[in-house]
């Protein structure tokens, strides 16, 4: 018996590392000198059929976009979202939801700052596709200046 309830512990668990992990969305970071400001930019490829939710989609809905800035960086307004959005009722969350496909570009000005030499933080989002969601996930960057 022992025996039988081993092998059964063994395979339930070597079928959770050979599980594929869905990965449907890759992200990049970059720091733009404007002259008198900095200009962070992160831009997100989704695969097709993915979404992720903007930082203005309804309470009650999924978990949206929301970024979380470091070390001692001056904000200059809200982070701005560049891409086109997609407001639209959800029958999976029965809200109104304003979401990403293929790709999106946010924005964030901060103030030049003497002795500054990294940008950093992190972003959280969901990333859902029609028929289900991913856990959200939290994505870290340091970029230097």
């Amino acid at each position: 018996m022992k025996i039988i309830l081993a092998i059964c512990f063994s395979l339930i668990s070597f079928s959770g590392f050979t599980q594929e992990k869905l990965t449907p969305t890759k992200w990049s970071f970059h720091v733009v000198d404007s002259g008198e400001d900095y200009i962070f930019k992160a831009t997100v490829d989704l695969d097709e059929g993915w979404a992720i939710y903007s930082q203005y989609t309804e309470e009650g809905g999924p978990v949206p976009l929301s970024f979380t800035f470091r070390d001692k960086a001056v904000l200059k307004g809200v982070t701005e979202e560049k891409s086109e959005a997609i407001k639209i009722w959800s029958e999976l969350f029965e809200v109104e939801v304003i979401k990403f496909k293929k790709q999106a570009i946010f924005e964030q000005r901060f103030a030049k700052k003497k002795g500054m030499k990294i940008f950093s933080g992190e972003l959280r989002f969901m990333c859902c596709d029609d028929l289900r969601c991913l856990p959200p996930t939290v994505v870290q960057f340091d970029i230097g200046l």
